[in-house]
C-alpha cells in the first residue's frame, strides 16, 4: 500500500469509528505511555470545532481491587453444557451461570439454518417410530416448511445454506430408513463423583439386534481431535449405567457426509475425573479467567472480564 493509500484507508476507520456511535461519542487517547511520548490523530482537527475537550491528570498508577468471589451453593445435579463452559473457561461459567450475563439470543443465519435441520432431525425420527413417512423427499418437504418460520430467508448466503441443509437432511434421511429399531429421547443423569451430571444425547437408536447406538451429531467436517472430547467419555460412562449387559457404540454422527464414526474407548478414566474435577472447583469458588483468541471475542462479556 502506498503511503496516500494508507492515509485515505486511516481516515475511512477514523469514519467508521466516529459513526458507529448510537447515543454518546466518547474519545480519549494517552500523552505518554510509558516513557514513549504519543502524539495525537492528524483525523481529531477536523472534529475540533464541535467536540469539547478536556485534558485529566492521573497518578499513572494501575491498580485492580481484590474482588472476594464466594463459592455458589453445592448443587446434586450439573449440565454437562455448563461444565463444558466451566472446562473452557471459568471465568464465563461465573459470568453466564452464576450471574446470569448470557447476552442476547444468537439469531444469525448460521444459527437459523442449524435449527433447521436438527428440527427437521427429530421430525424424522418421530416419523420413522410412528412408521410414517420418513423419507429423502419426506424431510426437503418437511425442512422447506421450517425454513419458511424459522430459516434465513432472503439473507444473501440464503441460496448456499440452504443447499448444505438439504445435504445434510438426505444423508440423514438414509440413515433413519435404514435403522431398525427405537429411540431413547430422554435425558441422562449420570453419576460422577458424589454428584450427578445431566446430559441429553444428540441421537440414540437401540437398534433390533440389542446394539446401543449413541450418536453425537456434528454439522462440520471431519476432525482427528474430535474424539479427544471429553464428552464421548461421559455418554459412553452413561451408556453403560442406563443399558447394563447391552452392546453400546459411541459413535460422531457427521450430517455434511452422512458417515457414523464410531469413537473408542480412550483415558475415559482421566476424562470422567475432569468433569469431577470441574465441579470441585465450582463449587470451591475458582473462577480464573482462560484468555483464548478465538474465544474470548465471542464472550458477551470480553470488555469486563480481567483476562
Amino acid at each position: 500500500m502506498q503511503p496516500g493509500e494508507h492515509e485515505a484507508e486511516e481516515e475511512c476507520l477514523f469514519f467508521v469509528g466516529l459513526s458507529r456511535a448510537r447515543d454518546f461519542l466518547s474519545l480519549s487517547r494517552a500523552e505518554r505511555y510509558t516513557s514513549q511520548t504519543a502524539s495525537a490523530s492528524k483525523f481529531l482537527g477536523a472534529i475540533s470545532g464541535v467536540v469539547r475537550t478536556a485534558r485529566h491528570l492521573g497518578s499513572g498508577a494501575t491498580f485492580s481491587p481484590a474482588i472476594p468471589l464466594l463459592p455458589p451453593v453445592a448443587r446434586d445435579r450439573y449440565l454437562e453444557r455448563e461444565l463444558t463452559l466451566y472446562m473452557r473457561c471459568p471465568a464465563r461459567y461465573r459470568y453466564e451461570v452464576i450471574e446470569g450475563l448470557r447476552g442476547g439470543r444468537d439469531e444469525s443465519p448460521y444459527i437459523q439454518f442449524h435449527r433447521c435441520v436438527y428440527v427437521t432431525v427429530g421430525w424424522l425420527e418421530q416419523q420413522r417410530e410412528a412408521r410414517q413417512a420418513a423419507s429423502v423427499d419426506a424431510g426437503i418437504a418437511r425442512l422447506a416448511a421450517e425454513w419458511e418460520k424459522r430459516g434465513p430467508v432472503g439473507h444473501a448466503f440464503e441460496t448456499y445454506y440452504r443447499a448444505a441443509a438439504e445435504g445434510m437432511v438426505r444423508a440423514i434421511a438414509a440413515a433413519i430408513a435404514a435403522e431398525k429399531g427405537h429411540y431413547d429421547r430422554e435425558e441422562w443423569v449420570i453419576p460422577v463423583g458424589s454428584r450427578q451430571v445431566v446430559i441429553a444425547p444428540d441421537r440414540v437408536l437401540i437398534a433390533s439386534e440389542g446394539i446401543v447406538r449413541v450418536q453425537r451429531i456434528r454439522t462440520g467436517r471431519k476432525t482427528k481431535s474430535e474424539p479427544d472430547n471429553p464428552i464421548y467419555a461421559l455418554l459412553r460412562y452413561g451408556a453403560v449405567a442406563r443399558y447394563p449387559g447391552q452392546t453400546t457404540s459411541i459413535e460422531t454422527f457427521y450430517l455434511a457426509t452422512g458417515e457414523a464414526v464410531p469413537v473408542a474407548s480412550k483415558n475415559d478414566d482421566k476424562r470422567i475425573q475432569a468433569y469431577a474435577d470441574a465441579i470441585d472447583e465450582i463449587e470451591r469458588g475458582d473462577f480464573h479467567p482462560e484468555p483464548d483468541a478465538r474465544r474470548c471475542p465471542n464472550c458477551q462479556c470480553y470488555f469486563m472480564c480481567g483476562a
